[in-house]
């Protein structure tokens, strides 16, 4: 079999690092990483360049060659896409659309997308497949569905295939909960500090949560699959939970005591998404998700290991 030439745009992010471990260890493949950092989390391992998205001709002669791209990069979150939508488009969405119309006209057989399963669909009171109604309600998750559509738009265009996953929330190790973002991560750090955690709302809202190595292992899906098919997965896991039920998992396992403050809740937390999975768990049916109470375990022994 010929090495695949796989480009990781993203690869210093939490997602990045782990999709390139899990990548390493496949035969056949050679590794290409791109960031927006001067260096790259894996030194010298692997080929590495800092993307700039306004050279289109270096664009075009570092992604001469590759076969997929994954696309990991993102600027925002859903808080802070709430207060300026204006920063979603031109961080996320404008150089996105750069970027695809630039390597559409090469020979890259698939571009594969990290969308958004907590957001796309709105708030859900049932489950959702990948064909149900989108109604998102927060810029964040309009912007990510803006890009799903645009990648159809290049398809048409271009006949560039695309995957698209929409992941639910993921956690483990290696988070930079810095940015605002991985509630599990979140509470174990404060868990850790202060003694407590914060929950905005009464904490009955409901999330998917999703280990990070299970997610690097899901995305693998694409380079299994018909690369002239595009296709959307539903990315989660079976451990859906309200904010509450994860405290009470936390109370039980974790070596430490703590308390629960409630705060007010915010507007661009999503109520309640119910995510279909089966159509990404079908194609691979021996993978077997990490339990929340083992994923929880995992990511508190790194954090503690961290200095905490």
């Amino acid at each position: 079999m010929e090495n695949i030439n796989i480009a990781i745009i993203g690869s210093n992010g939490f997602i990045g690092r782990h999709l390139t471990e899990r990548l390493a260890a496949e035969k056949n493949t050679r590794l290409f990483l791109f960031s927006k950092n001067d260096a790259s989390a894996f030194g010298s391992s692997f080929p590495y360049k800092k993307l700039d998205l306004d050279n289109k001709a270096q664009l075009a002669a570092d992604f001469a060659h590759i076969d997929f791209i994954y696309y990991l990069a993102s600027e925002t979150i859903p808080s802070t896409s709430w207060e300026n939508p204006v920063m979603d488009i031109e961080k996320n969405l404008l150089p996105f659309i750069h970027f695809t119309e630039s390597i559409s006209q090469l020979s890259v057989k698939k571009i594969i997308f990290i969308s958004s399963g907590g957001t796309v669909y709105g708030a859900t009171d049932h489950m959702v497949d990948e064909h149900s109604f989108t109604n998102p309600f927060s810029p964040y998750g309009i912007v990510k569905l803006t890009m799903e559509h645009f990648l159809n738009y290049f398809k048409v265009k271009y006949k560039l295939n695309f995957d698209i996953y929409r992941v639910s929330n993921v956690y483990g190790e290696g988070q930079n909960t810095g940015k605002g973002i991985g509630l599990i991560n979140t509470f174990i750090e404060k868990i850790m500090t202060e003694k407590k955690i914060y929950i905005f709302g009464d904490g009955k809202n409901v999330r998917n949560y999703l280990y990070v190595k299970d997610l690097a292992e899901l995305m693998l899906t694409s380079l299994r699959e018909d690369v002239g098919a595009a296709e959307i997965y539903n990315t989660s896991s079976n451990a859906t939970l309200t904010v509450n039920e994860i405290a009470k998992i936390m109370k039980k396992i974790l070596p430490e005591s703590f308390d629960i403050v409630y705060r007010e809740a915010r507007q661009s937390d999503n109520s309640a998404i119910h995510l279909d999975n089966s159509k990404i768990v079908q194609l691979n049916p021996d993978f077997r998700f990490t339990e929340i109470e083992e994923g929880i375990l995992k990511t508190y022994q790194h954090i503690k290991g961290l200095s905490f």
